[in-house]
């Protein structure tokens, strides 16, 4: 009887917290095309400003993990509430779902968040700082749920959109408490790449690349504590505010925790997308 208890508040929160960020989506991409109730004409959603990102990959990505598809899918949605320069100060709701092959229980989750977050904006990138309220679940093996806090930055150059760029590149890195379900775990994680365009299809670019990510935290656990670093080659398609890239390549991987080391191929899609709705006065005739 507690078991089933379990599983059934377990599930009503899931449904709450998920039901509750689609809706934060679904408003916050549609309010431009909606005329506002008298009672907002003249408040903070008059220069409020929506902002949303959408990320997933595909692909192996772990040689240790040999032979094991990974996919994960991120979607984000910001309502600014202050902005003045380069710094704004973000309210946010997201989920973000992972699965793979194997099983294994790291790899398999559902997690909405909403949070809130401050920015500070740079030629090239971006760093934030943010702390938010995470449901976590790994599918019936383990869940929890909490505060989360973190520090991250990205940061790019050499766009593919740009005709003249030759050496695309990006990093980004994360430090903070952000597994729900590792309760207190402290994680840091790091990535970097950098390619060259040896040849243009019109839009589509062929890049050769290599990258390195590195990650640990507090807890030692395995699969939170690894090196890799890998070589390849991809294709790049811009579409709009859309980006596809399709590729493959080698990756050395090793596990400090476990000593657990080796490579394999890497076959992946990528796809991210952006969007920016800025909301003008309302009720305009």
């Amino acid at each position: 009887m507690g078991l089933v208890k379990e599983i059934t508040g377990r599930a009503i929160l899931i449904g709450v917290i998920a039901a509750a960020t689609i809706i934060f989506l679904v408003l916050a991409s549609t309010a431009d095309g909606q005329e506002a109730p008298t009672a907002v004409r003249g408040s903070v959603l008059d220069t409020a400003q929506f902002q949303g990102h959408l990320w997933s990959y595909t692909g192996t990505f772990s040689p240790t993990e040999r032979n094991n598809v990974l996919s994960n899918i991120y979607a984000e949605q910001t309502m600014s509430i202050f902005a003045r320069g380069s710094i704004s100060v973000t309210p946010y709701a997201a989920i973000g779902i992972s699965m793979d092959t194997q099983g294994n229980p790291w790899n398999r989750s559902i997690q909405p968040v909403f949070g809130i977050k401050a920015n500070k904006f740079f030629r090239y990138g971006m760093v934030s700082g943010g702390t938010a309220e995470s449901y976590q679940d790994r599918f019936g093996t383990t869940s929890g749920h909490g505060g989360t806090n973190y520090i991250l930055d990205w940061f790019g150059w050499g766009f593919i959109g740009d005709p003249h760029s030759r050496f695309p590149g990006s990093t980004w890195g994360i430090v903070g408490h952000t597994v729900p379900v590792e309760h207190g775990n402290l994680i840091a994680q790091m990535y970097v790449q950098q390619g060259y365009v040896v040849r243009r299809f019109g839009k589509i670019a062929l890049i050769p690349y290599g990258e390195v990510t590195c990650s640990r935290d507090s807890k030692h656990l395995e699969w939170e504590n690894k090196t890799l670093e890998g070589v390849g080659v991809k294709y790049v398609r811009p579409l709009g505010e859309m980006y596809v890239d399709v590729g493959a390549g080698y990756m050395y991987e090793q596990r400090s925790e476990s000593k657990r080391s080796g490579g394999g191929v890497k076959v992946f899609m990528d796809i991210s997308y952006a969007w920016k709705n800025l909301l003008g006065k309302w009720g305009k005739s």
